[in-house]
């Protein structure tokens, strides 16, 4: 009976445990890594959607509300996945290298100071609610209001989870983030609609249902790690002078967060001059483009989220043969998952938004903001390799290079020059051209950078120099 116990425990341990990153058999590794990531950011984007739709049952201002809160979430999450892609690419290079105690000491120091930078974003959001919801209007801010006050108080939980799932694929565990995931965001699409109509909450009952699905998604990665079931050891011990090790993980994030930071910049400002031309319809027909963009984005980054742990454990070993194959692989894997979700959305846009309202004037402006964003999303894939690529290799002025076009350096100059001439069709050409440059940019990079790896590896190199001239 003993012996059965033990067998058990091994095999639930065996299935839970993380993946032999050093595997020869390269596409299955990605496959058995980059899917699971890419399964559980879907249902995150699943979880989105379907909770719009909730919303959208009680009134167009709901979603408009929430598009308003959105780029304060994710200014706020932006530091997360900042910390998040760091200690990923810092702690797989130490496994690469062998260097497990210095891999569960960068895990536990990022881990300890994403809670408190979460903690005191709380703080801050609580105590001046209303100065951080730009562009809302007079119809839209009480309900933007009521529900971020309520919705702060999961910012540092947010945090936790979103460094927790780093980790878990950063140490070949892609399987566990995505039931984890799939258990947190199953939970919070039956409570979205217990909370919002069977309790009468509205916008409160999503926050509400937000928290408590979050709460069990944590315990049940703290159970993973007090039960010791991967490779990471998460540990209290760590002494004060352990924070230097906080030093590269922020380096090498720096480009993730600087990138969702200018995305919540962008998405405000976006949001901003569609309810300039079109009030409350404008502001919810491009939420519902920029949401359902969002939902394709995410099982790209999934993919490349799995392919980042095999690209920085073949760095860490030197192995460029190993990166260069990786990052083809990557490359034709998330660009066929791009372009797929990317003619689909056009072909179906007003049909797409329709299932959010059924506002003829919603519909019709979500409809082109659909078409406008789409077309470019077909280059996508191969802007997240380049990112996942340079990350790897510890190139965060690349990486910025890249991943502030899109919805920085591009961006904005467009938005202050396309709109005053052209209205709201120009937002939308802003919208289209600062997204088909930055894949354009990015098919550059990426072709001079495996030039670089093909020029080093077959010269036995460890390391690519020269880097392109172009990309720094």
């Amino acid at each position: 009976m003993n012996d059965m116990s033990e067998m058990s425990g091994r095999l639930r341990k065996w299935r839970l445990a993380p993946e032999d990153l050093a595997s020869p058999q390269l596409f299955r590794l990605l496959l058995r890594l980059g899917l699971p990531a890419m399964f559980g950011l879907s249902i995150n984007a699943a979880h989105h959607t379907i909770n719009m739709v909730f919303v959208g049952m009680i009134g167009e201002d709901q979603i408009a509300a929430i598009m308003i809160v959105l780029p304060i979430l994710m200014l706020v999450a932006a530091f997360g996945e900042g910390i998040g892609v760091g200690v990923a690419t810092e702690v797989g290079r130490a496994l690469g290298a062998g260097d497990r105690s210095r891999a569960g000491t960068l895990a536990s120091v990022s881990l300890a100071a994403g809670i408190a930078f979460g903690a005191a974003s709380a703080v801050a959001i609580i105590a001046f609610p209303s100065f951080l919801l730009f562009g809302a209007t007079a119809a839209i801010e009480p309900l933007a209001q009521h529900y971020l006050l309520i919705i702060a108080v999961s910012i540092p939980l947010t945090m936790a989870q979103i460094i927790l799932d780093f980790l878990a694929i950063a140490e070949g565990n892609a399987r566990f983030s995505m039931w984890t995931l799939v258990a947190c965001f199953a939970l919070n699409i039956i409570l979205d609609p217990i909370m919002i109509f069977g309790f009468g909450l509205g916008l409160q009952g999503v926050a509400i249902a937000t928290i408590l699905s979050q709460l069990v998604a944590l315990s049940i990665y703290g159970a993973y790690h007090a039960r010791r079931l991967g490779t990471i050891r998460l540990t209290l011990g760590w002494r004060f002078g352990d924070v230097r090790h906080l030093r590269p993980v922020l380096a090498v994030g720096a480009p993730t967060t600087l990138t969702s930071l200018a995305t919540a910049g962008a998405i405000a400002a976006i949001l901003s001059v569609a309810g300039t031309y079109h009030g409350e319809d404008g502001i919810a027909g491009v939420g519902i483009a920029l949401r359902l963009l969002g939902v394709g984005a995410l099982p790209v980054i999934g993919i490349s989220l799995g392919a980042q742990s095999i690209l920085s454990f073949a760095w860490g070993r030197g192995d460029i043969d190993r990166v260069l194959l990786a990052a083809r692989l990557l490359c034709a894997v998330t660009s066929a998952v791009g372009g797929v979700y990317g003619l689909t959305a056009i072909l179906f846009s007003e049909h797409l938004a329709s299932f959010f309202t059924d506002d003829a004037s919603v519909v019709s402006i979500a409809g082109q903001a659909i078409v406008a964003t789409h077309f470019p999303f077909l280059l996508f894939g191969i802007r997240q390799t380049v990112l996942i690529l340079f990350q790897a290799q510890g190139r965060p002025k690349a990486a910025i290079t890249v991943g502030l076009a899109q919805n920085g350096y591009l961006l904005f100059p467009l938005l202050a020059l396309l709109p005053p001439f052209f209205g709201f069709s120009g937002l939308l050409g802003a919208m289209f051209l600062a997204s088909a440059l930055t894949g354009l940019l990015s098919c550059f990079c990426l072709a001079r950078s495996l030039g670089a790896l093909r020029q080093s590896s077959a010269d036995r190199l460890t390391s690519i120099r020269p880097h392109p001239s172009f990309c720094p």
